[in-house]
């Protein structure tokens, strides 16, 4: 009996004094954020530590076993980015366990044996270092190319050569094509309630073209913006003894019906929140119904659409829609009702609409030189769009252009005849982890309204070493008048540090007067600095910037894109 409590003492306190608290890493190990840093090798072990908010969760503890374990897997990992002579060790005093990381030389690519054709595709030179993950990818872009090209069938036989002794690699690509394919028979299977002449107007390739993987490609993308469907599935049958590639489409309905609810917070609207029911199926072939609402601290907004965009014939939407807004602006009150009913069409590789736009609006002026009342606006408009970027949440390359012309007329029973227009150009461009930003916005108004019709600059989206809407002629109690005419441009470098972290530099520049058509007023000018986390719905952004005209400075924060 007394041997019996002697282990049920001494055993727990065995197993407490193998217990290992602390694991650290020593040696080549990079102090900022890369390929040897402390954060990444413990991803490497699978080793995570909460949050630093998730207080009541305790941190990990490790046995003798977990670090061998890890050690091994540190030393795959070293080889797998060429660190083939790669040492590691490990060392448990107490409660705390070390490794020790020793990369020592990483071998290079000697020779390359691949066809001309070829050479451009892969991301390898003769004398690069070599990484197993690069080479991967050498394979997946030419197979990609030749499913490009029609050789879908095409067969690649790729090795890679380790010398241990010279300390060198030697790569080996054979390709062999064999005849094109083309596309074969083309099935649908659709259960969702869409007309199929809709889809198959989605559906980039015909039987007996010659088969590109691009075109699949585009045809999901097609489909899946549908925004209806839970499950697409292209099936290509490349298993065929001739040379064409059947495709079997097949759709599955999801829940079309969503609901969500936001909250958010930026410098500018400050903290802010958001309620929406969407229907992207309402009444069948794709029609779209919206109902929301906004809410921040200066007041909130009720908004509805609906959007058919099959009307009359294909590539022809038509869009209805209805707000009403409560608002506190900087420098008015607003309460205004507005409706705009537009047609939109796709044609010569641009964004075409063209509609009517009536606003009634009840105004509280905080500026003695413009009345407050009732005013009624109703205009026709214009608005041509060019969309060249890659992404619109987090563009790296490509060009953006827009003009907006609105036109009110008493005609249609306006109380003003007026011309406001608003052009906008914006180029992205990335070199390697740099991505040079540059967008520049025009507005015009031919005559002084209202001051809710009026331009604004300052802020978030805007000129950064001013606060929002604070750009420009200011009354006593720093209330800003706007403009007639305005220029507002940026320029931004940002470097991508690692992974979703990147830095930014920037310089703003904004032209805003009183006077209509007057563009060779003072600039008001501003510098900064920025960090990036770049999320899946556009980056987290924190700025401050410093005009140069004034002294001290304004921080900004937000998400979303500016370029």
């Amino acid at each position: 009996m007394f041997i019996k409590i002697l282990i049920l003492i001494i055993f727990p306190i065995f197993i407490l004094a193998n217990e290992i608290k602390t694991l650290d890493f020593e040696g080549d190990v990079d102090l900022v954020i890369s390929d040897f840093s402390k954060s990444n090798l413990e991803k490497v072990c699978n080793i995570s530590y909460p949050t630093f908010y998730k207080f009541w969760q305790k941190n990990p503890t490790f046995t003798k076993e977990d670090i061998i374990i890890c050690n091994e897997s540190i030393n795959e990992y070293a080889q797998s980015l060429g660190f083939y002579k790669a040492e590691t060790s490990y060392e448990i005093k107490d409660d705390k366990a070390v490794i020790t990381l020793k990369k020592n030389e990483q071998i290079k690519i000697s020779s390359i044996e691949i066809e001309n054709e070829y050479k451009n595709i892969i991301d390898l030179k003769v004398g690069d270092f070599f990484k197993a993950s690069n080479f991967t990818n050498s394979k997946k872009a030419i197979k990609k190319y030749l499913h490009e090209k029609s050789f879908a069938k095409a067969s690649l036989d790729a090795k890679a050569y380790v010398d241990m002794e010279d300390y060198k690699v030697d790569i080996i690509y054979k390709v062999t094509k064999n005849a094109p394919q083309y596309f074969g028979k083309v099935s649908l299977e659709n259960n969702a309630k869409v007309d199929e002449n809709y889809i198959k107007e989605k559906i980039e390739f015909k039987e007996g073209e010659l088969y590109n993987s691009l075109l699949v490609d585009e045809t999901y993308e097609n489909l899946y913006n549908f925004g209806i469907y839970k499950y697409i599935s292209i099936e290509q049958n490349i298993d065929t003894q001739d040379d064409t590639i059947p495709v079997n489409i097949k759709l599955l309905l999801g829940d079309y019906r969503e609901t969500t609810y936001g909250i958010g917070y930026d410098t500018d609207t400050k903290a802010r929140f958001k309620a929406q029911y969407k229907n992207d199926n309402f009444w069948g072939n794709l029609k779209k119904l919206t109902i929301g609402t906004k809410i921040n601290e200066d007041g909130y907004e009720f908004y509805n659409n609906i959007n058919n965009p099959y009307f009359y014939f294909d590539g022809l939407s038509f869009n209805n829609d209805i707000n009403y807004e409560n608002m506190d602006y900087t420098s008015y009150e607003q309460e205004k009702i507005e409706e705009k009913i537009s047609l939109s069409k796709d044609f010569l590789g641009l964004s075409h609409t063209v509609g009517f736009l009536l606003e009634h609006s009840n105004i509280n002026s905080l500026l003695e030189e413009y009345k407050s009342g009732n005013y009624l606006l109703n205009s026709l408009f214009y608005e041509v769009i060019l969309d060249k970027r890659d992404d619109i949440l987090n563009p790296k390359n490509g060009y953006y252009l827009s003009f907006y012309i609105e036109n009110g007329t008493k005609m249609i029973l306006s109380e003003e005849d007026y011309i406001k227009t608003l052009t906008q150009l914006r180029y992205i461009k990335t070199f390697d982890k740099l991505t040079t930003s540059i967008k520049t916005k025009i507005g015009t108004l031919d005559k002084d309204l209202p001051i809710f019709k009026h331009f604004f600059a300052g802020g978030d989206y805007s000129n950064r070493g001013y606060s929002y809407e604070k750009l420009g002629l200011l009354d006593s109690d720093d209330n800003p008048y706007g403009g007639l005419s305005m220029i507002d441009s940026s320029l931004e470098f940002e470097y991508n540090v690692y992974k979703d972290v990147g830095i930014a530099t920037f310089f703003d520049s904004t032209m805003l007067t009183l006077e209509a058509k007057k563009f060779n007023d003072n600039f008001y000018n501003s510098y900064g600095f920025g960090l990036r986390y770049y999320t899946p719905i556009g980056p987290l952004r924190a700025d401050i910037g410093f005009p140069l005209e004034d002294s001290g400075f304004v921080f900004h924060i937000g998400i979303g894109q500016v370029f």
